[in-house]
């Protein structure tokens, strides 16, 4: 909006007489009112300054409105203080403005934006710009619009429920990020390959992930699914592409300001379904009281747990030692029983999550500025993360910096250069404390008055010697030896001990020059070098926990003499450990473009060809191990690593030798490169028809034997009807964009851990002689290829009704061949099996979208947008034979069958349960137990099924549809935004009981079966009958595993609800601030799973049946200020 200045004209006298009476009655007439009329002038205007008439102008919050005249112009009399105009008219974006006083007297302009259809929307592909009516391919574009509706913690956070057809998958055990999935699985390589799609930053590909790059540096996203869209990446763009487009400046000088706070609460155990405290003090007496019944006397049962001397020593609880005092006569029955009382009122998990587990809290803020002009446009940004992890000392910071300069050298050279770098460093604890259960329930961190509890013992190990678990009994002889360190031990105080810091430098260099040859026709040249160096160290003390476990475990000791034996310099200090990890990449790009419109706008052709370079280096990871380090003199001692490591010394506790692991002997670098030649074209025919296709071959110096295979091309064919722009859709005023798509096309993956050539390590660590040999690591396979994908396309998109309903439709089938699949072998070979291209994978799916700003009421809007995939892989060729039932159970991404579904669950067919024993039926029918009369099983007639004929296939582990439905509301200033994300069609295992083990701490053991409980569950290990323990490992996997405890795994989710409040512009203006923006979101709010009980599908471990740790609540606190 701008001002014109007009030029008044002076009136006649007369008038000015008659003018004065007017004022003077209207004076009279408003005065209680105490406002005058004043008049708003003003000039709708298209993009190019021309007059819009017709368009309607609505004073917000009356009935008041009119049309702009046949040259745009209109006149507004008004006397409110101030007022909001707004401007409609087919075609155009609504807009409004606000006024006051001030503006009377002026001729305001307002300019309006031609509203975007569909089809003219612009796509990314990273190697070509393109309006969506001359495309081909299934691209979804997020705008930078989409982006901001939500505070994101990431960009997959930012991705997730945007795009049909795209599912993230949850690490089970909260580890690492989500791992995005596009269309389905098409490699069995899940390790060597990955599933997740190739991310694509400017035009050239990187190796970050989603979570290592700043959400504020995006502009938009677009992914490209089918292979008309992916296939000039080549080798490596089966699984998909997601395109990045990162901002760039424009304008006056713009400075934005993010400050963003995330809360996630400590998560709530009750959900993990866990029996109480009370509950498992009486099972484990039950255990006990079993145990204790086969000895004869409690001396005897516990010599069977081992003693000092002895290598077999086994671990056993503190109730077990407390039964015994009993039993021994140190405690009386009086204070047992107090103990047991008091026993119950504890629960090591709330102390856990009271006193290690903290609420999480992330602060993140980032500073942009941008500016630019037709000669140059800079943009730089700065963003500082720090997080105080859900565990006590941890915690992380991030500094990032990303700065990008375009300049216009002259008229027909531009050149860009940038840097990306993210310098972290995080605190992170030992791993092996991280388990909220390493402790008895019924033990203590802290007591009432919150000092620390010291436990005489607990059951963990040090994980550097080969030293096993001790025993209460062990510990006590320990603690009593002067020359023993002690084994106690309280979680608090070892938290502060073998802290990892962890310290990553990351950087991304990157260049390009584009040169205009002659009239659509140009170079470019673009360079990108990305470099990745990880520095970890680790020490602990002499006196942590592990240290002092260690050093008892190599520590000698003569009774008769009283004469200790140590390893020299081991005790003298603590243990450190450094290890650094290097990855270094470049890409080089050459790339001929071309765009040409001929016979006026009748024939439009889009053109490139072009070449690239990359490499991946991994040079060798640098380990350096230390044991009697002091920290302030930072000096260690020097041990014979490799005599403990393989011989070991004498150990009084396990009367025999114990070794300490050494650091790694073996050293790997990693060294691939890759050339391609690639070309791309499109032909559009009237606006109307779309021709395009694409070619590309890859060279690497993975493959190098056969010709064939190494020059194999990867390319893609589509057409297009742009229908809405046919002459008979003129009058079909409701359709603004129709277009119907068709592609085909062949991509690939490239799996870089296998190699046509005979691989061997030479290897020399023999301690006792220095003969050098060699390791063969892997045989050759000289008919290795890439892994091809072969995707047909069928698409429609569509925008309605003024643009108010949009959306596109997708029916894909992807065939993925030459997949790398272990495989039988000869063993005349001189291998059983060997992994070659001889699997494939097919896919088929259908995927909707559709969104909606289907109310518009002035100053309430309301939108909506559903998303939907469907999608269905199997498994269509394999070369192994069929294996034993039991592996296609516990491994079936490892272990499949053709022309079934990839990654299913099987399952025993379940018969029933009789006597509290489940059993399950084989291949014929026949039960896999045998009961007498009495209903016992009868041992000799127990047995495991083999033959995986007897299995049955319950469905897919993994969902077969995914989606959401986001709903947006908007009133002035106010945004409202929900997200439900949802999915399923896929099945998982209940989770039960291990009836083969007496560590059970489910709720369901209070409901079991027993003799005196016939209405129970199923029997569990302690109420077995003796004759049939032996084969309780082989009732309990087929019970587990049976079809009895399979369940669906569908789930809806709120995932996010999110309230933004914008500053309104009249508050903004008179502080020179361009917007002002405050939100408050929550996420994980709220869930629903048809599995019931609690099960939460998206953490659970569907194939194992096992619960993890829910996702938290999280509150999201965002403040964003542009100046």
């Amino acid at each position: 909006m701008y001002k014109l200045n007009i030029k008044k004209r002076s009136l006649p006298s007369h008038q000015h007489f008659v003018k004065f009476l007017f004022l003077i009655s209207i004076f009279t007439v408003t005065s209680s009112f105490a406002q005058t009329n004043y008049t708003l002038q003003g000039m709708v205007t298209d993009v190019d300054g021309g007059g819009l008439s017709g368009v309607t102008v609505v004073q917000k919050g009356t009935p008041n409105s009119l049309k702009t005249d046949r040259y745009g112009h209109f006149t507004f009399e008004t006397n409110f203080s101030e007022v909001t105009l707004e401007f409609l008219h087919f075609g155009f974006d609504r807009k409004e403005e606000k006024y006051t006083k001030n503006n009377a007297g002026s001729v305001m302009v307002i300019p309006m934006t031609p509203a975007v259809s569909l089809l003219e929307e612009v796509v990314v592909t990273g190697y070509q710009t393109l309006n969506r009516s001359s495309s081909t391919a299934a691209i979804t574009k997020i705008s930078q619009k989409t982006l901001n509706e939500n505070l994101n913690t990431n960009l997959a956070s930012a991705l997730e429920g945007r795009v049909a057809g795209l599912m993230f998958q949850k690490n089970p055990a909260g580890i690492g990020g989500d791992k995005p999935i596009l269309r389905g699985i098409g490699t069995f390589s899940s390790l060597q390959v990955g599933y997740s799609p190739l991310l694509v930053i400017d035009g050239l590909p990187t190796e970050l992930t989603l979570d290592e790059i700043n959400p504020y540096d995006i502009e938009s996203i677009d992914v490209l699914k089918d292979a008309a869209a992916a296939s000039i990446y080549g080798s490596r763009a089966a699984n998909g592409i997601i395109v990045l487009t990162t901002k760039k400046g424009s304008g006056n000088l713009k400075v934005t300001f993010n400050s963003d706070l995330f809360l996630a609460e400590r998560p709530i155990l009750r959900d993990m379904n866990y029996a109480s405290t009370s509950e498992l003090i009486d099972f484990e007496q039950d255990v006990y009281n079993r145990e204790r019944s086969k000895f004869a006397n409690v001396a005897t049962m516990f010599n069977s747990y081992g003693d000092i001397g002895n290598s077999s020593i086994k671990y056993y609880s503190p109730l077990y030692q407390l039964n015994r005092d009993l039993e021994e006569g140190k405690i009386n029955n009086s204070d047992y029983n107090k103990t047991l009382s008091q026993w119950r009122k504890n629960d090591y998990n709330k102390d856990y999550r009271d006193n290690v587990w903290q609420n999480e809290l992330r602060q993140r803020y980032n500073i942009a500025f941008s500016a630019g002009n037709n000669k140059y446009n800079t943009y730089v940004s700065l963003n500082y993360d720090q997080a105080n992890r859900r565990i006590v000392n941890n915690d992380s910071r991030a500094l990032n910096l990303y700065a990008k300069s375009s300049f216009q050298v002259s008229n027909w050279l531009n050149a860009t250069i940038g840097l990306n770098g993210t310098y972290s460093n995080e605190d992170v604890t030992d791993g092996s404390y991280g388990n909220y259960d390493i402790q008895k329930r019924y033990e203590r961190i802290t007591d009432e008055n919150g000092n620390r509890v010291i436990s005489p013992f607990v059951g963990i190990s040090d994980g550097f010697t080969s030293g096993g678990i001790i025993n209460p009994g062990v510990a006590a002889k320990i603690n009593g030896l002067s020359g023993f360190k002690p084994v106690t031990f309280n979680i608090l105080d070892e938290l502060q001990q073998g802290i990892t810091k962890q310290n990553s430098l990351s950087l991304r260099a990157f260049a390009n020059l584009k040169a205009k040859i002659w009239r659509g026709l140009s170079f470019s040249t673009q360079f990108q070098y990305e470099t990745r160096r990880n520095d970890n160290e680790q020490y602990y003390d002499i006196n942590s926990y592990k240290m002092r476990y260690a050093t008892n475990s190599l520590t000698g000791y003569n009774p008769t003499t009283n004469a200790y034996t140590y390893v020299d310099g081991f005790s003298t200090g603590g243990r450190y450990r450094q290890l650094s990890s290097e990855v270094n990449n470049y890409s080089f790009r050459n790339q001929l473009d071309f765009s040409q419109n001929l016979d006026g706008d009748k024939h439009a052709i889009t053109a490139l060809l072009g070449t690239e370079m990359r490499e991946t280096f991994v040079p060798r990871t640098v380990e350096q191990l230390r044991y009697g380090y002091d920290p302030v003199t930072l000096t260690s001692s020097i041990i014979n690593s490799l005599a403990l490591s393989q011989t070991g010394v004498p150990s009084y506790i396990y009367g025999n030798n114990r070794t300490l692991s050494a650091g790694s002997r073996v050293q790997t670098e990693i060294l691939h490169r890759y050339f391609s030649v690639f070309s791309s074209v499109g032909y559009t025919f009237l606006s109307k028809y779309n021709v395009t296709g694409s070619y590309r071959v890859d060279r690497a110096d993975l493959f190098g034997v056969d010709p064939k295979y190494k020059n194999r091309p990867l390319w893609s064919v589509g057409l297009g009807w742009n229908v809405s722009n046919e002459s008979f859709m003129k009058e079909i005023q409701w359709v603004n964009g129709l277009k119907l798509r068709a592609t085909y096309g062949v991509n690939g993956n490239v799996d870089q851990s296998t190699t046509p050539y005979i691989t061997a390590r030479r290897r020399n660590d023999n301690l006792y002689q220095s003969v050098q040999y060699i390791d063969i690591i892997a045989q050759p396979n000289p008919l290795l290829r890439w892994e091809k994908s072969e995707t047909r396309n069928l698409g429609l998109d569509y925008s309605l009704f003024q643009n108010k309903l949009r959306g596109s439709v997708d029916v894909y089938r992807k065939y993925s061949t030459d997949l790398l699949a272990t495989t039988d072998l000869d063993p005349t070979v001189g291998a059983l099996t060997r992994r070659i291209n001889a699997g494939a994978l097919l896919n088929k799916g259908v995927e909707f979208s559709i969104g909606s700003d289907w109310l518009n009421k002035g100053e309430f809007r309301i939108g909506s947008t559903l998303v939907v995939g469907f999608n269905n892989t199997t498994v269509r060729k394999i070369t192994r034979a069929q294996s034993n039932a039991s592996v296609y159970v516990s491994s079936p991404l490892d272990f499949f069958l053709e022309n079934e579904t990839y990654n299913s669950l099987y399952a025993y067919q379940y018969g029933g349960t009789i006597n509290g024993y489940p059993y399950v039926l084989d291949e014929n029918g026949n039960p896999s137990i045998t009961f007498d009369a009495n209903g016992n099983p009868v041992s000799t007639a127990i047995k495991t099924v083999t033959n995986s004929a007897a299995l049955v296939n319950m469905g897919s582990l993994t969902p077969t549809y995914t989606g959401s439905m986001s709903q947006r509301f908007s009133y002035k200033g106010f945004d409202l935004n929900f997200l439900f994300v949802f999915s399923g069609g896929n099945v998982m295992r209940k989770e039960t009981l291990d009836i083969s083990s007496d560590a059970v701490n489910l709720s369901g053991i209070a409901d079991r079966y027993t003799d005196a409980n016939q209405n129970g569950n199923v029997r569990l290990f302690v109420d077995f009958d003796e004759s049939v323990r032996n084969y309780a490992g082989t009732i309990s996997s087929q019970w587990r595993n049976s079809t009895a405890n399979v369940v669906d795994g569908d789930y809806i989710k709120l995932r996010n609800i999110s309230l933004s409040y914008n500053l309104p512009k009249s508050f903004t203006a008179e502080s020179k601030v361009v917007s002002a923006k405050f939100t408050l979101q929550v996420n994980n709010l709220w869930y629903w799973s048809a599995a019931g009980n609690r099960i939460d599908p998206e953490v659970y471990s569907v194939n194992s049946g096992t619960r993890n740790l829910p996702l938290p609540k999280t509150f999201l606190f965002g403040f964003n200020l542009t100046l």
